[in-house]
Protein backbone atom coordinates (compact mmCIF):
# COMPACT_ATOMS: atom_id res chain seq x y z
CA UNK A 1 0.00 0.00 0.00
CA UNK A 2 1.08 3.45 -1.09
CA UNK A 3 1.14 6.02 1.89
CA UNK A 4 1.52 10.16 0.78
CA UNK A 5 1.54 13.10 2.82
CA UNK A 6 -2.31 13.59 3.31
CA UNK A 7 -2.34 10.73 4.86
CA UNK A 8 -1.10 12.70 7.75
CA UNK A 9 -3.55 14.81 8.88
CA UNK A 10 -2.91 18.38 9.71
CA UNK A 11 -2.77 19.46 12.96
CA UNK A 12 -0.84 21.29 15.50
CA UNK A 13 -0.40 18.08 17.68
CA UNK A 14 1.69 16.60 15.36
CA UNK A 15 5.02 17.44 15.08
CA UNK A 16 6.83 19.64 12.78
CA UNK A 17 8.82 17.71 9.60
CA UNK A 18 11.93 18.97 10.81
CA UNK A 19 13.56 16.73 14.02
CA UNK A 20 17.25 16.48 15.32
CA UNK A 21 18.85 13.93 13.68
CA UNK A 22 19.23 11.43 16.72
CA UNK A 23 15.63 9.84 16.71
CA UNK A 24 14.10 10.68 20.42
CA UNK A 25 11.97 7.87 20.53
CA UNK A 26 8.62 10.32 20.07
CA UNK A 27 5.96 10.40 18.59
CA UNK A 28 5.29 7.08 19.08
CA UNK A 29 5.65 5.62 15.21
CA UNK A 30 1.78 3.84 15.27
CA UNK A 31 0.56 7.33 15.76
CA UNK A 32 3.09 9.73 14.80
CA UNK A 33 1.13 11.89 16.99
CA UNK A 34 2.34 14.57 19.85
CA UNK A 35 0.11 14.70 22.85
CA UNK A 36 2.99 16.69 24.57
CA UNK A 37 1.24 19.64 22.10
CA UNK A 38 -2.17 19.92 23.57
CA UNK A 39 -1.39 19.42 27.47
CA UNK A 40 -1.51 22.71 28.77
CA UNK A 41 -1.24 23.00 32.91
CA UNK A 42 -2.97 26.74 32.61
CA UNK A 43 -5.58 25.52 30.44
CA UNK A 44 -8.17 22.12 30.08
CA UNK A 45 -7.64 20.42 26.37
CA UNK A 46 -10.93 21.19 25.41
CA UNK A 47 -13.93 24.46 26.10
CA UNK A 48 -16.93 22.06 26.78
CA UNK A 49 -20.37 24.60 27.18
CA UNK A 50 -22.56 22.01 28.10
CA UNK A 51 -21.06 19.31 30.62
CA UNK A 52 -22.40 16.52 31.13
CA UNK A 53 -22.15 13.54 33.55
CA UNK A 54 -19.48 10.85 32.68
CA UNK A 55 -18.50 7.55 34.19
CA UNK A 56 -15.08 6.11 34.43
CA UNK A 57 -14.56 2.64 35.19
CA UNK A 58 -10.83 1.90 36.78
CA UNK A 59 -9.04 3.88 38.95
CA UNK A 60 -5.97 2.81 37.46
CA UNK A 61 -3.51 5.62 34.98
CA UNK A 62 -5.98 5.55 32.09
CA UNK A 63 -9.17 6.24 34.18
CA UNK A 64 -7.93 8.72 37.05
CA UNK A 65 -6.14 10.73 33.36
CA UNK A 66 -9.45 10.73 31.97
CA UNK A 67 -11.28 11.38 35.10
CA UNK A 68 -8.48 14.49 35.68
CA UNK A 69 -8.58 15.80 32.56
CA UNK A 70 -12.58 15.60 32.07
CA UNK A 71 -12.91 17.48 36.18
CA UNK A 72 -10.21 20.36 34.25
CA UNK A 73 -12.98 20.79 31.52
CA UNK A 74 -15.65 20.81 34.57
CA UNK A 75 -17.33 17.84 33.34
CA UNK A 76 -19.15 15.90 35.99
CA UNK A 77 -17.10 12.54 36.56
CA UNK A 78 -17.58 9.37 39.03
CA UNK A 79 -15.17 6.60 39.02
CA UNK A 80 -15.88 3.22 39.82
CA UNK A 81 -13.39 1.05 41.07
CA UNK A 82 -13.40 -2.57 42.10
CA UNK A 83 -10.76 -2.38 44.05
CA UNK A 84 -9.79 -0.68 47.85
CA UNK A 85 -7.46 1.48 45.97
CA UNK A 86 -6.77 4.48 43.31
CA UNK A 87 -3.54 3.07 41.28
CA UNK A 88 -4.63 -0.12 39.37
CA UNK A 89 -1.25 -1.81 37.77
CA UNK A 90 0.58 0.60 39.28
CA UNK A 91 0.06 -0.43 43.01
CA UNK A 92 3.15 0.52 45.64
CA UNK A 93 2.93 -1.45 48.53
CA UNK A 94 3.58 -0.61 51.84
CA UNK A 95 5.85 -3.16 54.10
CA UNK A 96 3.48 -3.35 57.03
CA UNK A 97 6.03 -3.66 59.88
CA UNK A 98 8.51 -0.71 58.28
CA UNK A 99 8.83 2.58 60.35
CA UNK A 100 10.21 4.38 57.36
CA UNK A 101 8.02 3.55 54.53
CA UNK A 102 9.36 0.91 52.72
CA UNK A 103 7.31 0.20 49.56
CA UNK A 104 7.70 -2.71 47.12
CA UNK A 105 6.55 -1.57 43.66
CA UNK A 106 3.92 -4.81 42.80
CA UNK A 107 2.99 -3.27 38.60
CA UNK A 108 4.78 -0.22 36.76
CA UNK A 109 8.11 0.95 38.41
CA UNK A 110 10.16 2.43 35.78
CA UNK A 111 9.41 5.09 33.07
CA UNK A 112 11.98 6.37 29.97
CA UNK A 113 12.20 10.01 29.51
CA UNK A 114 10.53 9.01 25.51
CA UNK A 115 7.64 8.47 27.89
CA UNK A 116 6.50 11.96 27.12
CA UNK A 117 2.88 11.96 28.57
CA UNK A 118 4.06 10.55 31.77
CA UNK A 119 7.22 12.87 32.12
CA UNK A 120 4.67 15.75 31.43
CA UNK A 121 2.65 14.17 34.35
CA UNK A 122 5.59 14.17 36.63
CA UNK A 123 6.79 18.26 35.96
CA UNK A 124 3.37 19.07 36.65
CA UNK A 125 2.81 17.43 39.78
CA UNK A 126 6.80 17.90 41.00
CA UNK A 127 7.16 14.09 41.65
CA UNK A 128 10.89 12.61 42.05
CA UNK A 129 12.28 10.19 39.93
CA UNK A 130 16.30 8.58 39.78
CA UNK A 131 18.10 6.66 38.50
CA UNK A 132 17.39 2.59 37.67
CA UNK A 133 19.86 0.13 38.73
CA UNK A 134 19.93 -1.56 35.32
CA UNK A 135 21.95 -4.78 35.23
CA UNK A 136 25.71 -4.09 33.90
CA UNK A 137 25.15 -0.56 35.48
CA UNK A 138 25.50 -1.99 39.06
CA UNK A 139 27.23 -4.83 40.29
CA UNK A 140 26.06 -7.57 38.42
CA UNK A 141 26.48 -11.33 38.82
CA UNK A 142 25.44 -13.47 35.77
CA UNK A 143 24.60 -17.04 36.88
CA UNK A 144 23.82 -19.36 33.81
CA UNK A 145 23.62 -23.07 33.17
CA UNK A 146 25.73 -23.09 36.94
CA UNK A 147 28.43 -21.21 36.04
CA UNK A 148 29.42 -17.53 38.13
CA UNK A 149 30.37 -14.52 35.96
CA UNK A 150 31.05 -11.12 37.40
CA UNK A 151 29.82 -7.85 35.37
CA UNK A 152 31.04 -4.39 36.75
CA UNK A 153 32.29 -4.65 40.26
CA UNK A 154 34.80 -2.77 41.46
CA UNK A 155 33.71 1.02 41.70
CA UNK A 156 32.94 2.69 44.92
CA UNK A 157 29.53 2.47 45.61
CA UNK A 158 29.22 6.54 44.64
CA UNK A 159 29.35 5.98 41.43
CA UNK A 160 26.64 3.71 40.61
CA UNK A 161 25.01 3.55 38.51
CA UNK A 162 27.36 3.95 35.67
CA UNK A 163 25.72 5.73 33.08
CA UNK A 164 26.43 2.74 30.40
CA UNK A 165 27.02 -0.53 31.30
CA UNK A 166 30.08 -2.03 29.73
CA UNK A 167 30.44 -4.95 27.77
CA UNK A 168 28.83 -8.15 29.25
CA UNK A 169 31.39 -10.52 30.37
CA UNK A 170 31.94 -14.18 29.26
CA UNK A 171 30.04 -15.86 25.83
CA UNK A 172 27.37 -12.72 26.45
CA UNK A 173 30.11 -10.39 24.74
CA UNK A 174 29.65 -11.90 21.59
CA UNK A 175 25.78 -12.16 22.08
CA UNK A 176 25.71 -8.60 22.73
CA UNK A 177 28.24 -8.07 19.51
CA UNK A 178 25.87 -9.64 17.61
CA UNK A 179 22.58 -8.47 19.21
CA UNK A 180 24.15 -5.06 18.44
CA UNK A 181 24.74 -5.74 14.72
CA UNK A 182 20.94 -7.66 14.43
CA UNK A 183 19.29 -4.28 15.40
CA UNK A 184 21.65 -1.36 14.98
CA UNK A 185 20.31 -1.20 11.41
CA UNK A 186 17.11 -0.45 12.44
CA UNK A 187 17.65 2.19 14.54
CA UNK A 188 19.83 3.37 11.97
CA UNK A 189 16.75 3.69 9.19
CA UNK A 190 14.68 4.93 11.59
CA UNK A 191 17.16 7.74 12.39
CA UNK A 192 17.58 8.62 8.66
CA UNK A 193 13.82 8.45 8.19
CA UNK A 194 13.19 11.20 11.11
CA UNK A 195 15.67 13.89 9.24
CA UNK A 196 13.23 13.42 6.36
CA UNK A 197 10.58 14.10 7.86
CA UNK A 198 6.91 12.15 9.19
CA UNK A 199 6.00 11.20 5.92
CA UNK A 200 9.89 9.19 5.32
CA UNK A 201 9.01 8.16 8.80
CA UNK A 202 5.51 6.91 7.86
CA UNK A 203 6.99 5.00 5.09
CA UNK A 204 9.49 3.40 7.01
CA UNK A 205 7.36 2.16 9.82
CA UNK A 206 4.48 0.82 6.98
CA UNK A 207 7.70 -1.17 4.98
CA UNK A 208 8.43 -3.03 8.64
CA UNK A 209 4.95 -3.70 9.22
CA UNK A 210 4.43 -5.17 5.62
CA UNK A 211 7.93 -7.45 6.42
CA UNK A 212 7.23 -8.48 9.89
CA UNK A 213 3.70 -8.43 10.64
CA UNK A 214 2.65 -12.62 11.07
CA UNK A 215 6.45 -12.89 12.33
CA UNK A 216 7.38 -14.00 15.99
CA UNK A 217 10.63 -12.51 17.64
CA UNK A 218 12.03 -15.88 17.25
CA UNK A 219 11.17 -16.22 13.83
CA UNK A 220 12.98 -12.56 12.82
CA UNK A 221 16.49 -13.89 14.95
CA UNK A 222 16.36 -17.25 13.21
CA UNK A 223 16.04 -15.58 9.57
CA UNK A 224 18.15 -12.67 10.41
CA UNK A 225 22.01 -14.14 9.61
CA UNK A 226 23.26 -14.22 12.80
CA UNK A 227 23.36 -18.09 12.62
CA UNK A 228 23.19 -18.11 16.12
CA UNK A 229 23.33 -21.79 17.58
CA UNK A 230 20.56 -23.84 19.72
CA UNK A 231 22.96 -22.82 22.91
CA UNK A 232 23.01 -18.97 21.49
CA UNK A 233 19.28 -18.94 21.38
CA UNK A 234 19.04 -20.64 24.78
CA UNK A 235 21.54 -17.93 26.25
CA UNK A 236 20.24 -15.27 24.53
CA UNK A 237 16.40 -16.63 26.06
CA UNK A 238 17.70 -16.51 29.24
CA UNK A 239 19.90 -13.60 30.25
CA UNK A 240 19.57 -11.62 26.98
CA UNK A 241 22.77 -10.10 26.77
CA UNK A 242 23.07 -10.35 30.49
CA UNK A 243 20.05 -7.65 31.13
CA UNK A 244 17.93 -10.24 31.11
CA UNK A 245 16.00 -13.07 29.55
CA UNK A 246 14.29 -12.95 26.51
CA UNK A 247 12.73 -16.36 25.96
CA UNK A 248 9.57 -15.41 27.52
CA UNK A 249 9.36 -13.32 24.58
CA UNK A 250 10.20 -15.29 21.89
CA UNK A 251 6.44 -15.98 20.81
CA UNK A 252 5.24 -12.40 20.40
CA UNK A 253 5.34 -10.77 17.31
CA UNK A 254 8.99 -9.27 16.38
CA UNK A 255 6.44 -5.90 15.78
CA UNK A 256 5.96 -5.38 19.61
CA UNK A 257 10.42 -5.78 19.93
CA UNK A 258 10.46 -2.99 17.61
CA UNK A 259 8.06 -0.90 19.09
CA UNK A 260 9.68 -1.82 22.59
CA UNK A 261 13.31 -0.68 20.96
CA UNK A 262 12.72 2.13 18.41
CA UNK A 263 10.10 3.77 20.98
CA UNK A 264 12.80 3.78 23.17
CA UNK A 265 10.61 2.43 26.16
CA UNK A 266 13.84 0.73 27.39
CA UNK A 267 16.39 3.37 27.27
CA UNK A 268 17.63 4.96 30.82
CA UNK A 269 14.35 4.19 31.92
CA UNK A 270 13.87 6.33 35.59
CA UNK A 271 12.42 4.57 39.20
CA UNK A 272 9.99 6.61 40.22
CA UNK A 273 10.46 8.15 44.34
CA UNK A 274 7.28 10.18 44.71
CA UNK A 275 6.43 13.33 46.53
CA UNK A 276 8.50 12.19 49.92
CA UNK A 277 8.02 15.70 50.82
CA UNK A 278 4.29 16.05 50.31
CA UNK A 279 1.80 15.47 53.50
CA UNK A 280 1.01 12.99 53.66
CA UNK A 281 4.07 11.41 51.80
CA UNK A 282 3.43 10.10 48.43
CA UNK A 283 6.14 7.27 47.26
CA UNK A 284 6.57 5.66 44.17
CA UNK A 285 4.30 5.52 41.49
CA UNK A 286 1.14 5.81 43.46
CA UNK A 287 2.26 9.35 43.35
CA UNK A 288 0.99 9.96 39.88
CA UNK A 289 -2.43 8.31 39.92
CA UNK A 290 -2.94 10.04 43.53
CA UNK A 291 -1.55 13.36 42.04
CA UNK A 292 -4.64 12.48 39.73
CA UNK A 293 -6.96 12.23 42.26
CA UNK A 294 -5.69 15.20 44.99
CA UNK A 295 -4.64 17.85 42.64
CA UNK A 296 -6.94 20.70 42.85
CA UNK A 297 -7.27 22.61 39.12
CA UNK A 298 -9.20 25.93 38.71
CA UNK A 299 -12.47 24.75 36.44
CA UNK A 300 -13.82 27.11 33.47
CA UNK A 301 -16.42 28.56 35.84
CA UNK A 302 -13.87 29.48 38.80
CA UNK A 303 -14.29 26.70 40.90
CA UNK A 304 -11.02 25.39 42.77
CA UNK A 305 -11.49 21.46 42.82
CA UNK A 306 -10.03 17.84 42.93
CA UNK A 307 -11.48 14.36 42.35
CA UNK A 308 -10.70 13.90 45.93
CA UNK A 309 -12.60 17.54 47.07
CA UNK A 310 -15.66 16.10 44.51
CA UNK A 311 -15.85 12.58 46.23
CA UNK A 312 -15.46 11.61 42.81
CA UNK A 313 -13.98 8.12 43.16
CA UNK A 314 -15.86 5.21 44.96
CA UNK A 315 -13.83 2.19 45.78
CA UNK A 316 -14.87 -1.64 46.08
CA UNK A 317 -17.21 -0.96 43.36
CA UNK A 318 -17.31 -3.73 40.97
CA UNK A 319 -19.26 -3.30 37.59
CA UNK A 320 -21.41 -6.00 37.06
CA UNK A 321 -21.93 -4.55 33.54
CA UNK A 322 -22.64 -1.97 31.33
CA UNK A 323 -25.67 -1.66 28.78
CA UNK A 324 -27.63 0.70 26.63
CA UNK A 325 -30.75 1.95 27.12
CA UNK A 326 -32.20 3.41 23.91
CA UNK A 327 -35.56 5.11 25.46
CA UNK A 328 -32.51 7.37 27.09
CA UNK A 329 -30.18 7.06 24.40
CA UNK A 330 -27.24 6.32 27.15
CA UNK A 331 -25.36 3.81 28.61
CA UNK A 332 -26.24 2.25 32.04
CA UNK A 333 -23.80 0.93 34.38
CA UNK A 334 -24.93 -1.67 36.52
CA UNK A 335 -22.11 -2.08 39.94
CA UNK A 336 -22.22 -3.66 43.44
CA UNK A 337 -20.73 -0.75 45.88
CA UNK A 338 -18.86 -1.02 48.80
CA UNK A 339 -21.55 -1.84 51.55
CA UNK A 340 -23.15 -4.66 49.21
CA UNK A 341 -25.84 -2.63 47.49
CA UNK A 342 -26.82 -2.30 43.66
CA UNK A 343 -26.74 0.26 41.76
CA UNK A 344 -27.68 0.93 38.27
CA UNK A 345 -26.92 4.47 36.37
CA UNK A 346 -27.70 5.88 33.53
CA UNK A 347 -24.41 8.50 32.24
CA UNK A 348 -24.08 10.51 29.28
CA UNK A 349 -20.73 8.43 28.27
CA UNK A 350 -18.33 5.51 30.01
CA UNK A 351 -15.05 5.30 29.90
CA UNK A 352 -13.70 1.99 30.41
CA UNK A 353 -10.17 1.72 31.62
CA UNK A 354 -9.54 -1.61 32.51
CA UNK A 355 -7.64 -4.51 31.34
CA UNK A 356 -9.44 -6.08 28.02
CA UNK A 357 -9.44 -9.49 30.46
CA UNK A 358 -11.61 -7.33 33.02
CA UNK A 359 -13.67 -6.13 29.68
CA UNK A 360 -14.48 -9.70 29.41
CA UNK A 361 -15.93 -10.26 32.72
CA UNK A 362 -17.58 -7.01 32.59
CA UNK A 363 -20.04 -8.87 29.52
CA UNK A 364 -18.43 -6.20 26.59
CA UNK A 365 -17.72 -9.60 24.59
CA UNK A 366 -21.58 -10.90 24.38
CA UNK A 367 -23.02 -8.82 21.45
CA UNK A 368 -26.38 -11.04 22.07
CA UNK A 369 -26.75 -10.43 25.69
CA UNK A 370 -30.13 -8.15 25.51
CA UNK A 371 -29.37 -4.13 24.78
CA UNK A 372 -25.75 -5.10 24.90
CA UNK A 373 -26.13 -6.07 21.35
CA UNK A 374 -23.40 -4.29 19.49
CA UNK A 375 -22.65 -1.61 22.13
CA UNK A 376 -18.93 -1.98 20.64
CA UNK A 377 -19.03 -3.76 17.28
CA UNK A 378 -17.79 -6.86 16.60
CA UNK A 379 -14.58 -6.75 15.84
CA UNK A 380 -13.36 -4.83 18.74
CA UNK A 381 -15.44 -7.33 20.34
CA UNK A 382 -13.25 -10.17 18.97
CA UNK A 383 -10.12 -7.70 19.50
CA UNK A 384 -11.12 -7.65 23.19
CA UNK A 385 -11.18 -11.30 23.82
CA UNK A 386 -8.19 -12.35 21.63
CA UNK A 387 -5.32 -9.79 22.04
CA UNK A 388 -2.54 -11.74 24.35
CA UNK A 389 -2.24 -10.37 27.98
CA UNK A 390 0.60 -12.23 29.64
CA UNK A 391 0.85 -12.35 33.23
CA UNK A 392 3.70 -11.09 35.42
CA UNK A 393 5.14 -12.16 38.93
CA UNK A 394 6.97 -10.20 41.59
CA UNK A 395 8.29 -11.08 45.21
CA UNK A 396 10.13 -8.61 47.50
CA UNK A 397 11.63 -8.85 50.73
CA UNK A 398 12.07 -5.84 53.44
CA UNK A 399 16.11 -5.94 54.67
CA UNK A 400 17.23 -4.40 58.12
CA UNK A 401 19.66 -2.15 55.96
CA UNK A 402 20.89 -1.33 52.35
CA UNK A 403 23.65 -3.83 52.86
CA UNK A 404 24.90 -4.31 48.61
CA UNK A 405 26.08 -0.37 49.56
CA UNK A 406 28.50 -1.82 52.06
CA UNK A 407 30.19 -4.22 50.54
CA UNK A 408 32.19 -3.92 47.16
CA UNK A 409 32.55 -7.33 46.38
CA UNK A 410 28.85 -7.71 46.74
CA UNK A 411 26.07 -8.21 43.88
CA UNK A 412 23.25 -5.14 43.41
CA UNK A 413 21.89 -7.16 40.59
CA UNK A 414 21.59 -10.73 39.76
CA UNK A 415 20.55 -12.19 35.97
CA UNK A 416 19.79 -16.11 36.45
CA UNK A 417 18.38 -18.86 34.25
CA UNK A 418 17.13 -19.92 37.30
CA UNK A 419 13.33 -19.56 38.94
CA UNK A 420 14.14 -15.64 40.34
CA UNK A 421 15.01 -14.72 36.57
CA UNK A 422 16.02 -10.79 37.69
CA UNK A 423 17.02 -9.59 41.22
CA UNK A 424 17.12 -6.27 42.11
CA UNK A 425 18.41 -3.64 44.65
CA UNK A 426 16.50 -0.83 44.97
CA UNK A 427 17.72 2.28 47.13
CA UNK A 428 14.84 4.64 48.07
CA UNK A 429 16.22 8.04 49.36
CA UNK A 430 13.53 8.41 52.14
CA UNK A 431 13.92 4.89 53.75
CA UNK A 432 16.66 3.19 56.12
CA UNK A 433 14.96 -0.11 55.05
CA UNK A 434 16.51 -2.29 52.33
CA UNK A 435 14.04 -3.43 49.42
CA UNK A 436 15.14 -6.28 47.43
CA UNK A 437 13.21 -7.35 44.42
CA UNK A 438 14.07 -11.09 44.61
CA UNK A 439 12.03 -12.13 41.70
CA UNK A 440 10.93 -10.34 38.78
CA UNK A 441 9.52 -12.16 36.04
CA UNK A 442 6.81 -12.53 33.54
CA UNK A 443 5.04 -15.23 30.53
CA UNK A 444 5.57 -19.07 31.06
CA UNK A 445 8.04 -17.93 33.80
CA UNK A 446 5.37 -16.33 35.92
CA UNK A 447 2.77 -18.64 35.13
CA UNK A 448 4.99 -21.83 36.71
CA UNK A 449 5.13 -20.60 40.27
CA UNK A 450 1.38 -19.51 40.29
CA UNK A 451 0.52 -22.58 42.67
CA UNK A 452 3.60 -21.61 45.45
CA UNK A 453 2.39 -19.91 48.67
CA UNK A 454 4.61 -16.90 48.71
CA UNK A 455 6.50 -18.15 51.92
CA UNK A 456 7.42 -21.11 50.11
CA UNK A 457 8.29 -19.17 46.94
CA UNK A 458 10.80 -17.37 49.10
CA UNK A 459 12.29 -19.71 50.37
CA UNK A 460 13.08 -22.22 46.84
CA UNK A 461 14.32 -17.86 46.06
CA UNK A 462 16.54 -17.31 48.86
CA UNK A 463 17.96 -21.69 48.15
CA UNK A 464 18.95 -20.28 44.39
CA UNK A 465 20.46 -16.97 45.77
CA UNK A 466 22.73 -19.02 48.58
CA UNK A 467 24.20 -21.04 45.57
CA UNK A 468 24.61 -17.83 43.60
CA UNK A 469 25.70 -15.44 46.11
CA UNK A 470 26.02 -16.75 49.50
CA UNK A 471 27.19 -13.24 50.93
CA UNK A 472 24.22 -11.83 49.68
CA UNK A 473 22.24 -14.75 50.85
CA UNK A 474 23.02 -13.98 54.57
CA UNK A 475 22.07 -10.49 54.34
CA UNK A 476 18.60 -11.88 53.33
CA UNK A 477 16.16 -13.01 56.20
CA UNK A 478 16.57 -16.82 56.19
CA UNK A 479 13.72 -19.15 54.85
CA UNK A 480 13.65 -20.59 58.43
CA UNK A 481 12.95 -16.84 60.08
CA UNK A 482 11.60 -14.65 57.32
CA UNK A 483 8.32 -12.96 58.70
CA UNK A 484 5.74 -13.19 56.05
CA UNK A 485 5.01 -9.36 56.56
CA UNK A 486 8.22 -8.76 55.41
CA UNK A 487 7.18 -10.70 52.01
CA UNK A 488 5.41 -9.30 49.00
CA UNK A 489 4.36 -10.88 46.35
CA UNK A 490 2.02 -10.47 43.61
CA UNK A 491 0.81 -12.54 40.43
CA UNK A 492 -1.07 -10.44 38.21
CA UNK A 493 -2.65 -13.30 36.41
CA UNK A 494 -4.53 -14.44 39.81
CA UNK A 495 -5.38 -10.85 41.12
CA UNK A 496 -9.22 -10.31 40.96
CA UNK A 497 -10.08 -7.21 38.56
CA UNK A 498 -7.32 -7.46 36.77
CA UNK A 499 -6.62 -11.25 35.36
CA UNK A 500 -3.20 -10.36 33.90
CA UNK A 501 -0.43 -7.95 33.74
CA UNK A 502 0.07 -6.11 30.07
CA UNK A 503 -0.47 -6.79 26.72
CA UNK A 504 1.81 -7.88 24.02
CA UNK A 505 1.00 -8.47 20.56
CA UNK A 506 1.19 -12.52 18.94
CA UNK A 507 1.59 -11.86 15.40
CA UNK A 508 -0.63 -11.37 13.13
CA UNK A 509 -3.15 -9.25 16.33
CA UNK A 510 -2.15 -5.71 14.93
CA UNK A 511 -5.02 -5.13 13.35
CA UNK A 512 -7.28 -6.33 16.06
CA UNK A 513 -5.20 -3.99 18.50
CA UNK A 514 -5.91 -1.15 15.72
CA UNK A 515 -9.55 -2.01 16.22
CA UNK A 516 -9.26 -1.51 19.90
CA UNK A 517 -6.85 1.29 19.88
CA UNK A 518 -9.15 3.82 17.69
CA UNK A 519 -12.42 2.91 18.94
CA UNK A 520 -12.60 5.92 20.82
CA UNK A 521 -13.21 7.71 17.57
CA UNK A 522 -15.64 5.90 16.38
CA UNK A 523 -17.79 4.97 19.33
CA UNK A 524 -21.87 4.87 18.85
CA UNK A 525 -23.33 4.30 22.18
CA UNK A 526 -21.33 6.18 24.68
CA UNK A 527 -18.61 3.32 25.25
CA UNK A 528 -15.60 4.34 25.09
CA UNK A 529 -12.40 2.18 25.43
CA UNK A 530 -9.00 3.15 27.67
CA UNK A 531 -6.06 1.28 29.29
CA UNK A 532 -3.01 -0.10 28.58
CA UNK A 533 -4.36 -2.89 27.58
CA UNK A 534 -5.91 -1.49 23.90
CA UNK A 535 -2.23 0.56 23.34
CA UNK A 536 -0.34 0.65 21.22
CA UNK A 537 2.70 0.30 24.27
CA UNK A 538 0.96 -2.62 26.33
CA UNK A 539 3.24 -2.74 29.57
CA UNK A 540 4.12 0.89 30.07
CA UNK A 541 1.95 3.67 32.00
CA UNK A 542 2.52 5.53 28.88
CA UNK A 543 0.21 3.71 26.77
CA UNK A 544 -2.57 3.80 29.71
CA UNK A 545 -2.35 7.84 30.17
CA UNK A 546 -2.11 8.33 26.09
CA UNK A 547 -5.14 5.78 25.79
CA UNK A 548 -7.07 8.01 29.18
CA UNK A 549 -6.59 11.27 27.22
CA UNK A 550 -8.40 9.69 24.07
CA UNK A 551 -11.35 8.56 25.41
CA UNK A 552 -11.33 12.03 27.50
CA UNK A 553 -11.63 14.24 24.40
CA UNK A 554 -13.34 11.52 22.23
CA UNK A 555 -16.50 11.43 25.03
CA UNK A 556 -16.53 15.87 24.54
CA UNK A 557 -16.33 15.69 20.94
CA UNK A 558 -19.25 14.32 20.40
CA UNK A 559 -21.24 17.40 22.41
CA UNK A 560 -22.47 20.10 20.63
CA UNK A 561 -20.12 23.18 20.68
CA UNK A 562 -17.45 21.60 22.00
CA UNK A 563 -13.76 23.47 21.05
CA UNK A 564 -10.40 22.32 20.88
CA UNK A 565 -7.99 25.17 21.09
CA UNK A 566 -4.63 23.28 20.34
CA UNK A 567 -5.87 20.20 18.17
CA UNK A 568 -7.64 16.58 19.15
CA UNK A 569 -6.90 13.22 19.76
CA UNK A 570 -9.60 12.73 17.30
CA UNK A 571 -7.11 14.21 14.41
CA UNK A 572 -5.11 11.02 15.03
CA UNK A 573 -5.36 9.15 11.74
CA UNK A 574 -6.36 5.50 11.70
CA UNK A 575 -5.54 4.68 8.26
CA UNK A 576 -2.30 6.03 8.77
CA UNK A 577 -1.06 2.32 8.48
CA UNK A 578 -2.05 -0.94 6.91
CA UNK A 579 -1.91 -3.51 9.43
CA UNK A 580 -3.71 -6.11 7.51
CA UNK A 581 -0.62 -7.63 5.72
CA UNK A 582 -1.60 -10.72 3.92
Amino acid sequence: MSFVANKLRTSTAYLAATQPASYPGWPPLDTLYDYTAILNTTAPIANVPNPRPVAVIGAGPAGMAAAFELMRMGVPVTVLEGNDRIGGRNFSEPFSLSTTNAIGEMGAMRVPPSARVFMYYVDQFNIETTVFPDPGKVPTTLFYEDGVQQWNFGLPPSQYPTSTAPTPPGNFAQISTDWDNFITPFVNELNTAWGKGLEAVQQLWQSYIDTYANISFYQALFQSGLNWTPEDFNAFGALGVGSGGFGPLYEISFLEMLRIILNQWETDQALIVGLPSNNPPLYWIDALTMSFYTTPVQQPGGASVSLQSLNAVSLNATVQSISYDSSLNMPVVQWIDGSGNANAKPFSAVIVATTTRSMEVMGLTLPTVGSQQNLLGSEVMVAIRDLNLVNSSKLFVRTASKFWLNNSNISWNIQTDEMIRGLYTLDYPWTTDGVVLISYVWCGDSEKLLAIPPVQRYGLFWNIINNIDSVFASNLPSPENVNPADILNIDWEATTNFYGAFKLNYPGQDPELAAAYYQFQSAQQGVYLAGDSVSWSGGWTEGALETGINAACAVVNAWPGTTFPNGSPMDQNPDLYNYAVD
